[in-house]
């Protein structure tokens, strides 16, 4: 599948975002547990003299076992000059401010240690929160704040503006809209975030999307899919379309007049697979 989705909305954050770099300290980055690869690293260039805090959001539908594997040398192969921190969070748990204060605290010391010695205290710290549509941003500061001040949907696109958000007496938040890039670097990382909900769902063909997932993933998860939709007929070696043929004489979801509806296949198993019904899936190896 090509996919490619940079709406204009997309195209003037990300250039108010440049704006607003210089009035920030440092950078929160959230990045999504199942394919962190694909979903970082799309401001790298902007934000490589900011310290940072990179979170990795969504643990809890990750694969533990990939996501260690991965994020083992990621941040020393992929993000050059890299100064920071990084955390792994599930931001709808509400108990993450204690993590996350500790790694601010980490970033911030230098800065308010030189605004000590100008004799500034009570140093109210600015960050700014970035990452790709869809990862949790919202979630993260509504978790943080431990109440609601964002809109929150599992929809791409959501926040349309920067809002700054006071957080504590120590911490100003930017909030910035999801932000994309014009082309992916390759078919395989538009693929990820297409399936974890970054890409606006409307530009998809979502028979095509729920076919590449299991082609994706299916051999090394068939255990999970057999196990979710109680599968008998398929196997480890099946094709994407055996296996869709299944689900769907499991579920019911045939056309009046017969026929597989691949339409209703192809939505359940993509929104089993955000919510975590099917399993903790990896999408990156």
């Amino acid at each position: 599948m090509k996919i490619e989705w940079y709406p204009g909305h997309i195209a003037k954050a990300r250039r108010e975002i440049k704006e607003h770099l210089k009035e920030v300290d440092l950078v929160i980055e959230i990045i999504d547990a199942r394919c962190p690869m694909s979903s970082i690293n799309f401001l790298n260039d902007e934000i490589r003299n900011k310290k940072r805090l990179i979170i990795v959001n969504k643990v809890d539908l990750a694969d533990e076992k990939c996501l260690k594997k991965i994020t083992k040398n990621f941040l020393k192969e992929t993000i050059k000059e890299f100064d920071g921190e990084i955390l792994f969070l599930d931001s709808r748990n509400n108990n993450i401010k204690r993590e996350v204060d500790k790694k601010l605290d980490i970033l911030t010391k230098e800065i308010v240690e030189k605004n000590e010695k100008k004799g500034i205290v009570n140093t109210v710290v600015k960050a700014m929160v970035v990452g790709m549509p869809n990862v949790g941003k919202s979630t993260f500061i509504n978790s943080y704040v431990k109440k609601r001040v964002n809109k929150v949907e599992n929809t791409p696109g959501v926040t349309k503006k920067l809002q700054w958000t006071k957080i504590s007496d120590k911490v100003l938040l930017l909030d910035t809209p999801g932000v994309t890039v014009k082309k992916f670097e390759n078919s395989d990382v538009g693929l990820n975030l297409a399936l974890v909900g970054s890409i606006n769902d409307d530009i998809l063909e979502k028979q095509d999307l729920a076919y590449e997932f299991i082609n994706k993933t299916y051999s090394k998860y068939s255990f999970l899919f057999i196990k979710r939709y109680k599968l008998s007929k398929v196997n480890d070696n099946s094709s994407a379309i055996e296996v869709m043929d299944e689900i769907a004489e499991k579920t019911a979801s045939f056309k009046k007049g017969g026929g597989v509806n691949y339409d209703k296949v192809a939505n359940l198993i993509i929104n089993d697979f955000r919510k975590g019904l099917i399993g903790n899936i990896s999408l990156e190896n």
